[in-house]
């Protein structure tokens, strides 16, 4: 006998579970990746247009810091040719292609070390 020895058996009982045959699957979760290029225009124009005051004005209505702000507009120092070819990757990209936090370190590199950069996405990624 399992149980305490004090409990009647006329005090238990059993429980019955059916789950249903055909259940329905979970809608899947699709991930949109921005092109950080086009993130960095986009929050350079909200600040040029007026919409927002300044970078940390920016961040507060983003509710990020404002150091990311800094971070995703810093790539807008990247050489014009580079960020050109970038920008024909599209906005929102299907696969995390390139990421802000990829580009940061080239953006005080030089044009031939950025080139390279290009490349090898371009091969990565038949781009």
């Amino acid at each position: 006998m399992s149980g305490s020895p004090d409990c009647s058996i006329d005090r238990t009982f059993t429980s019955t579970f059916y789950f249903p045959y055909n259940s329905t699957k979970s809608k899947q979760i699709t991930h949109i990746y921005r092109n950080p290029i086009y993130l960095a225009r986009e929050y350079k124009r909200m600040i040029d247009n007026g919409q927002v005051k300044n970078q940390s004005d920016l961040a507060l209505k983003l509710g990020v810091s404002r150091v990311r702000i800094h971070q995703i507009l810093g790539l807008l120092k990247l050489d014009s040719l580079i960020i050109q070819e970038l920008e024909k990757l599209g906005d929102p990209l299907k696969l995390r292609i390139i990421s802000e936090r990829m580009l940061r370190p080239y953006v005080n590199k030089s044009f031939r070390e950025q080139k390279e950069l290009l490349y090898t996405l371009k091969t990565l990624f038949s781009l």
